[in-house]
């Protein structure tokens, strides 16, 4: 076994984003041969073993045609390696995390990161301080100051016009609104036919009456008896007096 020393590499939040995205692409892809697979067995066997409730309209002859040698490769192996819904779940979790509204990354480039990141280099800022404003894109002077350690120390003679320098910076790198490919995730626009909802984390709005029904009371009461109905520590009987 060899043992690196090597530092481990930090990714940016944009370089995440493009991760996911070509890895969602290659997972439609994939989803696509195990359909269209599943469809062409389906189909062949309907043709060989025909049932009287079976359709022909809704039968699509394409599915019997022959195919290139090439393609049914791509289809058995697709068939083979299956598509696991934890991980689908997991990278559509992750893709819309990232493109939320109050998350800058949907407005990045990889080069308009790059830019930045050779662009903090001139103003003496550690790897982590660089990172992170990267990944959170602040463009207030107010917010710099929670992410640079002691700017007022570290930017002398006025630390004020040094931080608004970086925001400006920050803000020539991002892009007025996040593009059309990520509008399904960003919430640009209403999901595509036929495509499932995603679930959302986060708390529901419910009435009193669903509130109720569940046993969920919008103040909690605490019962001042002990357990099976026995006085507090502190409470006095009549009887005790006598």
């Amino acid at each position: 076994m060899k043992i690196s020393n090597t530092a481990p590499l930090h990714l940016s939040n944009q370089e995440v984003l493009s991760h996911f995205l070509s890895l969602k692409e290659d997972n439609d892809q994939l989803a696509e041969s195990i359909n269209h697979k599943k469809a062409r067995d389906k189909a062949f066997a309907r043709a060989k073993y025909p049932l009287e409730k079976d359709d022909s309209a809704d039968q699509d002859p394409s599915l019997l045609e022959p195919i290139a040698g090439e393609q049914e490769k791509v289809l058995n192996v697709a068939e083979r390696r299956g598509l696991s819904d934890e991980l689908v779940w997991v990278q559509n979790e992750v893709i819309k995390y990232l493109c939320q509204s109050y998350n800058p990354t949907s407005r990045q480039t990889a080069d308009g990161v790059a830019r930045l990141a050779d662009e903090l280099q001139d103003h003496d800022l550690t790897k982590a301080e660089v990172l992170q404003i990267a990944n959170l894109a602040p463009t207030e002077v107010v917010e710099l100051y929670a992410i640079i350690e002691e700017p007022d120390m570290r930017f002398l003679p006025d630390a004020a016009e040094k931080l608004q320098e970086i925001a400006t910076q920050i803000q020539s790198t991002l892009l007025p609104s996040p593009p059309d490919n990520l509008s399904q995730w960003t919430g640009r626009s209403a999901p595509a036919e036929g495509q499932a909802e995603v679930y959302e984390h986060g708390y529901v709005d419910q009435n009193e009456e669903e509130m109720h029904a569940m046993g969920i009371d919008e103040q909690e009461y605490i019962f001042e008896g002990g357990r099976d109905g026995e006085g507090g520590v502190d409470d006095e009987k009549d009887e005790s007096m006598d």
